[in-house]
């Protein structure tokens, strides 16, 4: 039987469709290898070393520092700009120009890194004391550490400018796999190396870990024909373009390490200088393990996408893909919310319970996970709006967001610490969400987003089967109170699973048919 054109088409469309989402699926599935093997890193770290140690404090402050001072000055505009104007010359003047570009770039980068990575090292004491501080002999050994592991700001700079010409290229299986490199390196020293060199030990494995992830990226670059020379020509229209866009976009992307910044502080005081910042860091790790596989894979699959559609001018195709986009994040993510806060002491007590992460530090960790959790949405809507106003080299909308989540946390930080570790982590949450809130407004002003009735219907069904699968969940767990906690875990999310997998069913949610879509074999 012959097709006709119209059925040609539509058949063609679905395909092109399916490839997207068939990405996600994939780099969903690498990036949770990683992201478990993070949660085994960070398992050895409070077994190895607690979190009402000076050793635990110490390097929870100093690890800290530099990896949000990347993202402070360089991580997110990195990316956010370069893509944008790399994805312009790849389509409009070929890969020879876009290459160029990309070399200058990494070059600049490089310079940059270097640079305030060696003034960062000659000034890491007024820095730790400026945004860490503890007593005398934490102190001491935190801004020791801190001078080992400055120099992650210039590795990561070269990993995510790596990363950013490889997505750029439509290669992001292995961009998703970084971690996994990094995290062996870290479980390899854990294992093998810690009782001998201890926590100073650790550090150098950090930067080697990171080290690995930019040279793991060399060898695809040079497939794609990629030749780096080191070149500084400020300027280049290109580089010049990227400057322009770095600046807002720069001031845009602060929210999340400086509110990570000022929680540190703001905890630096609580359970006499213990447990605070060590507890906040790891319930932060298993916040953005658990939610960032989703929205970074979806994130890094559709930044390209926008930053094309934007420079073709393909405006009807820019508001469909971030309209699918944003509808499937609330289908994942407000289950995600409700679950993790549900299984937050289930799941502390798993990934850290043992040694010298005692029940106190599984108490005030999972107190943390709870109240932080209340920002899952926001984070995934903050992240993908972002990207989707990066792509069209807009960055006052997510600037404007930026400064009231960060004035926000700021606030909430220092006025709810009477109630502990949940003040810091409830303002963070707070301050997340209405950072995203806000872009929502304007981007739905600018006509960018639209929020049809049939819309806003689902997600009020997606919210009421969450809550329902929330109270399920917790009555149950009433049930499994002295279990073990693996069981604890695996039985309770399978249940929670079971509640709103089920009620989409019984409701007809079409992303649960798109899910189930990913899980059939390709046919021809």
């Amino acid at each position: 039987m012959k097709l006709t054109d119209k059925e040609i088409k539509s058949a063609s469309h679905n395909k092109a469709d399916a490839r997207p989402a068939r990405t996600v699926f994939v780099m969903m599935s690498i990036m949770v290898i990683g992201k478990a093997m993070g949660l085994l890193r960070d398992r050895m770290q409070g077994l190895t070393f607690g979190i009402n140690t000076t050793e635990a404090v110490a390097f929870a402050q100093a690890s800290a520092l530099p990896r949000n001072f990347l993202d402070i000055m360089f991580a997110a505009a990195l990316s956010s700009s370069f893509i944008p104007v790399f994805s312009g010359y790849l389509e409009k003047k070929g890969k020879r120009e876009a290459f160029d570009l990309a070399s200058l770039f990494v070059s600049v980068t490089l310079v940059i890194t270097t640079l305030v990575t060696v003034v960062a090292v000659i000034f890491a004491a007024p820095i730790y004391d400026l945004f860490a501080g503890s007593e005398y002999e934490i102190r001491l050994l935190g801004i020791e550490l801190l001078r080992y592991m400055l120099p992650l700001m210039i590795l990561s700079g070269l990993a995510f400018s790596f990363t950013g010409i490889l997505q750029s290229l439509g290669e992001f299986r292995l961009p998703a796999a970084m971690s996994v490199v990094s995290n062996g390196v870290i479980l390899f020293y854990y294992f093998f190396l810690v009782d001998r060199f201890g926590v100073h030990g650790l550090a150098v494995a950090f930067l080697v870990g990171w080290a690995m992830q930019a040279l793991i990226q060399i060898p695809w670059l040079i497939r794609h024909k990629f030749r780096f020379k080191f070149k500084l020509d400020f300027s280049n229209s290109g580089l010049r373009e990227i400057g322009a866009l770095t600046i807002p976009v720069l001031a845009a992307s602060w929210l999340l390490p400086v509110n990570s910044l000022v929680n540190l502080r703001a905890v630096r005081g609580l359970y006499g200088g213990y447990y605070g910042a060590p507890g906040l860091q790891l319930a932060f790790s298993l916040f953005t393990v658990v939610s960032g596989v989703f929205i970074l894979s979806v994130s890094n699959v559709i930044f390209p996408k926008l930053s094309r559609q934007s420079a073709i001018l393909d405006g009807e195709g820019f508001r469909t893909s971030l309209g699918e986009t944003v509808r499937v994040m609330f289908f994942f993510l407000i289950p995600l919310t409700f679950g993790m806060m549900a299984l937050s002491q289930p799941l502390v007590r798993l990934v850290y319970y043992g040694q010298n992460f005692c029940e106190r530090s599984v108490e005030i960790t999972a107190r943390a996970l709870y109240f932080m959790s209340i920002g899952i949405v926001g984070y995934g809507m903050q992240v993908v709006l972002s990207r989707a106003c990066f792509a069209q080299k807009d960055g006052r909308t997510p600037l404007v967001a930026t400064v009231v989540g960060i004035g926000v946390n700021a606030v909430l930080s220092f006025t709810l610490l009477r109630f502990e570790i949940a003040g810091p982590a409830i303002a963070g949450a707070v301050g997340i969400s209405l950072s995203a809130l806000v872009m929502v407004v304007m981007l739905t002003l600018k006509g960018q987003l639209a929020w049809p009735t049939q819309l806003v219907v689902d997600l009020a069904k997606m919210l009421v089967l969450a809550v329902i699968m929330f109270f399920v969940v917790r009555f149950v767990h009433g049930w499994l109170i002295y279990s073990h906690a693996f069981f604890q875990v695996l039985i309770l999310a399978a249940v929670g699973a079971g509640v709103y997998i089920g009620g989409c069913a019984l409701l007809g949610m079409k992303e649960l048919k798109w899910v189930l879509s990913l899980l059939k074999p390709n046919t021809k």
